[in-house]
């Protein structure tokens, strides 16, 4: 009885008897077969046929063996229309078995065979073959992403005014700051091209890892012109979309938002909405200032840790979005600094908290712009909450 796999194989073997047998039992299996005498005709079979995933071929046959007919086959198919063999026999010894192992067969059948144990095998055979096509399909629109990315991250800076201007009448510090927040996610990036051009030959672990680097590289990067181009060229007014938005919704948004980074970093975050209704705001621009808090927050926090959202009811209708880390705290000097442009806590090279020290600042700029203030608390015990404090509606907002 068929289990609903649909497997297309291609049998071959110089014995009609056995081809006709194999393919009358492995048609009520779910199995499309085709056939092929010999070597060369299996050759032609698969190129014709590019949905087989199996080939159940003998080893002794007239002028291609089946241990050179299966060298050919996998060494003309990769991960992209992968093929498994699946060799058979009737004169099995270890050495016969070990040169199947050599020629890179995924199983070794001896003759005569039980049918049922053949359709086992083809269906591994055809999981295998089916992971191995899949999982080149994940790897190559990874790949078409990473070069959507690095596409839009040349476009970001080339909007971005020349970095050199920034530093041109700067402290060292801030030349310093730029020239190593830049430079280090830059390097996985710089290697792209040759991995890109390497990649059948790299091992699919160390492919995936270095592609997660290189990810991990250009959001970094993202980032860091996200925050250039805002730091250089504030919001205009006419950007700001001022609507009634439920508050419940925006902390899931927000939630929503944040989840990659938090699991990347192995960091849980909690969710507590406090008061219900809604409040008056841009929402674009109020969840990117609540996102630079929790980027940072992130940061700041050790591996297990947590990062706690709320939204709840501040003093004279207003209303705190909070966002609070398990990290190590801050001084009240250190609060101050940080509402300023590159402010770092840890400047050393050796720090976990990456980052130009931007992201604060521009939250604290941009919750003035939507009528309200930037909120700071640090107490002894350690942590910090940073909030965005705002009025409920439009008409509360202080003059500016």
């Amino acid at each position: 009885m068929s289990d609903g796999v649909f497997i297309e194989a291609l049998v071959v073997d110089d014995e009609t008897s056995l081809l006709e047998e194999l393919k009358d039992f492995l048609s009520f299996q779910s199995v499309s077969v085709h056939l092929a005498a010999n070597g060369i005709q299996a050759l032609e079979q698969l190129a014709a046929h590019p949905g087989v995933t199996v080939v159940l071929t003998d080893i002794r046959m007239p002028s291609l063996d089946g241990l050179t007919l299966a060298s050919r086959i996998l060494q003309a198919h990769g991960d992209a229309d992968a093929v498994e063999v699946v060799l058979m026999t009737g004169h099995g010894t270890i050495e016969t078995a070990a040169e199947a192992v050599r020629a890179g067969a995924f199983d070794f059948l001896r003759k005569p065979m039980e049918l049922d144990d053949v359709i086992v095998v083809l269906r591994r055979a055809h999981a295998r073959a089916i992971a191995r096509r899949d999982a080149y399909s994940t790897r190559m629109a990874e790949m078409s992403r990473l070069r959507a990315d690095y596409a839009d991250l040349q476009d970001r800076f080339a909007r971005v005014a020349n970095p050199i201007d920034l530093t041109s009448d700067a402290p060292p510090v801030l030349a310093h700051i730029l020239a190593h927040e830049l430079r280090a996610p830059l390097m996985p990036l710089l290697s792209l091209p040759s991995i890109l051009s390497d990649q059948q030959s790299l091992p699919a672990g160390m492919l995936n890892s270095y592609l997660r680097d290189v990810r991990k590289s250009g959001e970094q990067l993202k980032d860091i012109a996200d925050d250039l181009i805002e730091l250089l060229a504030p919001p205009r007014e006419d950007s700001f979309v001022w609507q009634e938005v439920s508050l419940g919704r925006l902390l899931a948004s927000l939630e929503m938002l944040s989840l990659p980074a938090a699991r990347d970093s192995k960091i849980t975050l909690l969710r507590s909405v406090q008061t219900d209704g809604a409040v008056e705001t841009c929402e674009a621009h109020l969840l990117a200032a609540l996102w630079r808090l929790i980027n940072h927050a992130i940061k700041a926090t050790p591996p297990g840790g947590q990062v706690k959202l709320s939204v709840q009811e501040a003093q004279r209708s207003m209303i705190a979005f909070a966002v609070h880390n398990d990290g190590r705290g801050m001084t009240e000097a250190e609060i101050q600094s940080a509402k300023l442009p590159f402010h770092q806590l840890d400047p050393a090279l050796s720090r976990r908290v990456e980052g130009m020290g931007l992201g604060i600042a521009l939250a604290n700029r941009m919750a003035q712009r939507l009528g309200g203030h930037l909120d700071i608390v640090s107490p002894a015990t350690g942590g910090t909450t940073a909030s965005i404090v705002l009025p409920r509606t439009r008409a509360q907002r202080a003059p500016r």
